[in-house]
């Protein structure tokens, strides 16, 4: 079973950062389009020509041989302009600081001595997850509470690796590797799918991440070769 939320900051480290961005560009959305839905209704009702009310000697009278005079005010012009200016710096920061948070493994050059590192290899049209302990999959198996580095590639042409819940999306290349990364906080189900048109079989290039209990992928790893069904089983009769 897939889960979509609407708010999916409770599902991962990752989904939390890309939120919180999400949340500023949409209050600024909100904000930006009332004003301008307020200006385009109250202006033409506000500025309406009333038939009888035309009067030749009018201020904004354009009359041959005069310049208009100033319409307007500079003072508030430019306080408006500062104010946009204002609102997209802070976006702009916030957007730099989310890129940051995403790719801090590589700006930093180090990863976390905690963290798992999984090879993801993807191909026409599939994934294979290889562990450090040399097991392979094709569903990705991770546990909670534990930052989970992907290193992620593809032996054939160009594909994207994306977990959509948890918000993480990286290009798969050819002969190069790129990384991405993620800290689910509680267990469930997930699409894993490809996001780079690759072929025909792209549509059918899906399989599912499973977020599990430390206990329960501890004893899967290291059993290298039970069943996550075996493993849930053995989880739960240690802690009976």
């Amino acid at each position: 079973m897939f889960h979509y939320p609407f708010d999916p900051s409770s599902l991962a480290e990752t989904a939390r950062i890309w939120w919180n961005l999400y949340g500023y560009y949409l209050l600024l959305a909100i904000v930006i389009g009332t004003a301008v839905m307020t200006l385009l209704v109250a202006i033409p009702l506000a500025y309406r020509y009333k038939p009888g009310s035309h009067n030749p000697n009018a201020k904004d009278e354009i009359k041959p041989g005069e310049i208009p005079s100033e319409r307007g005010r500079t003072a508030g012009v430019l306080l408006i302009a500062v104010l946009l200016l204002g609102v997209f710096f802070g976006l702009l920061t916030q957007s730099l600081e989310a890129t940051k948070e995403f790719k801090k493994i590589e700006l930093n050059g180090e990863i976390p001595d905690d963290a798992l590192v999984i090879q993801v290899i993807g191909f026409q049209w599939g994934w294979t997850f290889r562990y450090p302990n040399g097991v392979e999959t094709d569903v990705l198996i991770i546990p909670v509470n534990r930052m989970v580095v992907f290193n992620v590639t593809s032996e054939d042409v160009f594909h994207a690796f994306s977990i959509q819940d948890l918000r993480v999306k990286i290009d798969a290349i050819p002969g190069k590797y790129n990384i991405a990364w993620t800290k689910a906080y509680q267990p469930g189900i997930y699409r894993v799918q490809c996001y780079e048109l690759c072929g025909v079989g792209h549509a059918e290039m899906i399989t599912k991440v499973m977020v599990v209990t430390e206990d329960v992928f501890d004893f899967w790893y290291n059993s290298q070769g039970a069943t996550l069904e075996e493993a849930m089983e053995e989880a739960a009769h240690t802690e009976g």
